[in-house]
């Protein structure tokens, strides 16, 4: 699906259990600033497709397949950023951004997702208790998320695809990048921040921001990022 008909062309990757929908506040602003938006469904995720494959390289693939070369900007949030590092070489936009990407993952972390206890998904009621703290989520955040929850395949979060092995990008950037940060980040170590940094990724902090920072810190990410975009 796209957005806006700008000069420039731009393309949204989500993160896990989302999909396009996650970003209803970021693409308008980018449609503000001249672009033509993108907003990709990686498989099992919103109306994609699901399959019997979840590996980095199969999500990149299917950006390969499904985006054209030489876009203006594509940036991918956590899941996102690990597809668009298999995918850039291919694809070669003209900058990427990647959103707390998930290169390194914790192997005991655990994917908050609001369930009841039989594994449905919640009411917009009963996900109102369920957001944790410091996530400030609204009524129309909630409903993205509980929409997205409910059309994801939820066997990616099983053997053999969790947890995510290390994926740790080319030190020197294909195309110039831009890696915004959490604050703190559980995906990036400070030691692979600082090699990136050297090789001459752009690293950043957004202030305060947890992981959805484009979600629950999103006028901090865009003081951020302003001048990449």
């Amino acid at each position: 699906m796209s957005v806006g008909d700008g000069p420039k062309t731009a393309a949204l990757v989500h993160g896990m259990t989302g999909d396009g929908g996650t970003w209803f506040e970021v693409a308008p602003w980018l449609v503000g600033l001249g672009y033509t938006v993108t907003l990709v469904d990686l498989r099992g995720h919103g109306l994609s497709p699901r399959a019997s494959s979840y590996r980095a390289s199969d999500l990149g693939d299917d950006l390969v397949d499904t985006l054209p070369t030489g876009m203006d900007l594509i940036a991918g949030h956590s899941l996102g950023g690990r597809a668009l590092v298999s995918a850039v070489e291919s694809l070669r936009p003209r900058k990427t951004i990647y959103l707390d990407p998930a290169w390194t993952v914790p192997r005991d972390l655990v994917i908050s997702r609001p369930l009841r206890e039989d594994g449905s998904v919640m009411s917009l009621g009963e996900a109102s208790g369920w957001a944790p703290a410091g996530w400030p989520l609204s009524a129309a955040h909630l409903r993205s998320s509980l929409r997205s929850q409910a059309l994801f395949d939820a066997t990616m979060l099983t053997d053999p695809w969790w947890p995510l092995p290390d994926l740790v990008p080319c030190e020197k950037p294909v195309v110039p990048s831009l890696v915004a940060l959490a604050d703190p980040t559980d995906l990036v170590p400070p030691a692979l921040a600082d090699r990136l940094g050297a090789g001459g990724y752009e690293i950043r902090v957004v202030p305060g921001a947890g992981h959805d920072l484009h979600v629950t810190h999103l006028d901090a990410l865009k003081i951020t990022i302003d001048d990449w975009v």
